[in-house]
């Protein structure tokens, strides 16, 4: 899988579904687009992998994050 959507691609589909985004600057200085936890959901719900597929990648995600934080021990 390639990630060939701009910044601009991922504002129309999100907008579309009515997902929030939020503008933001990495630390490379590069501008993204960013979206919170809902709208991850929403998207997964649309994914072409399909709604349950997408939602266990959406879980395997934040798990992983939340261990690499060390959050919920």
């Amino acid at each position: 899988m390639t990630s060939d959507l701009t910044d601009a691609d991922v504002k129309a589909i999100c907008a579309e579904l009515g997902i929030e985004t939020k503008t933001i600057t990495d630390t490379f200085g590069r501008t993204r687009a960013v979206v919170d936890e809902a709208g991850m959901r929403k998207l997964a719900d649309h994914a072409p992998i399909g709604a349950v597929a997408a939602h266990a990648k959406v879980d395997q995600m934040f798990a992983a994050v939340r261990d690499y934080y060390g959050l919920d021990k």
